[in-house]
């Protein structure tokens, strides 16, 4: 009984390192799946939005034009791809906003667990999902590489990838560890599913079966396509501090702010549309809209206005009486520096 408990835990917790994204494709694997495509020389997008520290796609794409996309949930993970990959998101897929039908190339090793796997628990399994959700982000005629145990590879997981998929192919790992295998195919437009094919990957599915190990090919099977290297969105609700910062400096409106306030002639770029009077130039300058260099050669001098509010009293004495008024203006001072380092300060 105990031996038996001791089995259970252990199987539990190789299956958590999993469902962490421990357990990461080996290299053998990934130069194996490098050699069966045939990259473009101009860049094209590869994604992977369960990259984990971003190794599978650096080996992927090493060499190449490919430029990396990748999505991953763990922090101290996140890190590692983010210092690897150019386009990198921090937080789940659910969490990002994605351009649809854009990368040409995408490799998907998803997680998955046991919690779902009874017909009562009424909750799809992690796998299904992830390929559900992340098949509308592959381009028409783009790649999937798609890489779970070959124990999930059940008929409605096949029917999921036959439906989407031409020209599949299917291999297993070269580490028997998990049992992984990879079915490989180009997305079409149009959904159909071809009995045929359903039946006999479920065959090479089937215990004891001669399934072929991804082989080391000198001449590729699958052409990827260039492009589709800036898709319209490809952004997390989740930003890290350098992610904020770029995006800020990034946004049109901050150009336009900064060009705005820190104008570099700002007597010129300040003017408004119609002649001003000259009580409109006081005003913009004491409000501070005209603070910093103005004018120009002998001219040139730098400006400082400040506006308070004072309390003016004011007293009327009648044969009878005495009325005191007091009123609320606002007194107006400008300071100057000139070129020469001459100050003045000019008070309304």
């Amino acid at each position: 009984m105990a031996a038996e408990q001791m089995k259970g835990m252990f199987d539990r917790v190789l299956r958590n390192k999993v469902r962490m994204g421990n357990f990461e494709t080996t290299d053998k694997d990934l130069l194996s799946i490098r050699s069966i495509m045939q990259f473009p020389s101009s860049p094209f997008s590869v994604a992977d939005f369960c990259a984990g520290s971003g190794r599978a796609l650096e080996v992927l794409i090493e060499n190449s034009a490919g430029v990396g996309f990748g999505i991953e949930p763990n922090e101290e993970k996140y890190l590692e791809l983010r210092s690897r990959v150019p386009h990198a998101l921090f937080g789940g897929y659910e969490e990002c906003r994605i351009s649809r039908e854009t990368f040409r190339f995408m490799y998907l090793n998803p997680p998955y667990d046991s919690d779902s796997e009874t017909s009562d628990a009424k909750v799809e399994r992690k796998e299904k999902r992830f390929l559900r959700h992340l098949l509308q982000y592959v381009s028409v005629d783009g790649i999937l590489v798609y890489n779970i145990p070959r124990g999930r590879m059940t008929k409605d997981v096949v029917n999921m990838l036959v439906a989407n998929l031409d020209d599949i192919r299917v291999y297993q790992s070269h580490d028997d560890t998990f049992h992984q295998v990879y079915t490989i195919g180009r997305k079409r437009k149009e959904k159909f599913i071809d009995r045929n094919i359903v039946k006999r990957i479920l065959e090479l599915m089937e215990e004891g079966s001669d399934l072929e190990r991804l082989p080391m090919l000198d001449e590729p099977l699958y052409k990827v396509l260039p492009g589709n290297i800036m898709p319209k969105y490809f952004r997390s609700s989740r930003m890290d501090v350098d992610q904020v910062r770029e995006v800020s400096f990034n946004s049109g409106l901050t150009q336009k702010g900064m060009e705005w306030t820190t104008p570099k002639k700002p007597t010129v770029k300040l003017q408004p549309l119609l002649p001003d009077k000259e009580m409109h130039r006081v005003l913009r300058m004491a409000s501070g809209r005209l603070n910093g260099k103005v004018g120009t050669g002998s001219m040139l001098h730098v400006l400082k206005g400040i506006v308070k509010k004072v309390t003016v009293k004011d007293v009327q004495e009648l044969p009878r009486e005495t009325i005191i008024t007091e009123t609320e203006v606002y007194k107006i001072t400008f300071r100057m520096v000139d070129k020469f380092g001459n100050m003045r300060t000019i008070q309304s």
